[in-house]
């Protein structure tokens, strides 16, 4: 019969471990420090060891189902049980370590580039466009800058300018066609995995996601602008990277696009 008298802050490590435990409930149980029947009753139809199964297996189901939730294509390029698979994996060695699921999918491309999973490349960067649409998601709503905002900026104060961007933004360079891929899967056409390198700026704008595509350039220019970097500063990397300065007719272009997609929300100047 159950003793009762285990202190509350072991009993719910116990819990914890027991529910969380990536193998069986029998693994599960017999790893814990205190005895399934000396903290569970037994119901009308359940014995303990049953009735913290529920709670265990329900655990796993939840995760596989939020990160289903979060990484829709690769769920279905991979398939169910594969996918499942791969989630029950994950979970070992990047277990969830907040009250909520919305970040446990967080090291997911990181762990698929490490694995020894097939097409782990294009799956990884599958997974990094579909988490930097999750977190340009659950970012702040920021008031984009006016479009003329930029045009604005006295010549004299440009090289000093910094150019600050949404929180609702995700720079993710791609070697494979990620983009590609994950637009046939909203169009529900097959995907077909095709190395190529490709640029992304991935933002939300009025509650609604969108993937602008890069060249190699604007990616570079731009990404200089989100780290803080002014823009003589940027140019200056960019010369660095390109061994060139970038046209002006590039820029003007950049800027102009850029701005109305609303990636911007404020001008500091030196």
């Amino acid at each position: 019969m159950p003793q009762f008298d285990v202190a509350l802050a072991p009993l719910q490590e116990w819990m914890q471990a027991v529910v969380t435990h990536p193998s069986d409930v029998d693994e599960a149980v017999g790893a814990a420090e205190i005895a399934v029947d000396d903290v569970i009753l037994p119901s009308h139809s359940l014995q303990p060891i049953q009735r913290i199964g529920i709670y265990h297996g329900m655990y796993m189901l939840r995760m596989i189902e939020a990160l289903t939730v979060d990484y829709a294509a690769v769920a279905q390029f991979l398939g169910e049980h594969a996918f499942e698979h791969l989630v029950r994996e994950y979970v070992q060695q990047f277990p969830s370590r907040s009250y909520t699921f919305n970040r446990l999918g967080d090291s997911l491309p990181e762990y698929i580039a490490s694995s020894t999973w097939k097409r782990r490349t294009f799956l990884r960067d599958l997974a990094k466009l579909e988490l930097a649409m999750t977190h340009v998601f659950d970012e702040g709503e920021a008031e984009p800058l006016p479009a003329d905002a930029i045009a604005s900026i006295a010549p004299e104060e440009v090289a000093d300018a910094r150019i600050i961007p949404i929180p609702a933004l995700r720079l993710i360079a791609l070697d494979y066609n990620g983009n590609e891929a994950f637009q046939a899967f909203r169009d529900e056409r097959p995907m077909k995995p095709r190395r190529q390198k490709s640029w992304l700026a991935v933002h939300r704008r009025d509650y609604g996601v969108y993937r602008m595509p890069l060249s190699r350039e604007a990616f570079t220019f731009l990404e200089c602008l989100a780290a803080r970097q002014t823009i003589g500063s940027a140019i200056e990397t960019f010369n660095r990277r390109f061994r060139r300065f970038p046209e002006q007719s590039e820029l003007f272009t950049w800027f102009r696009d850029w701005s109305a997609a609303g990636l911007f929300t404020a001008i500091e100047v030196e």
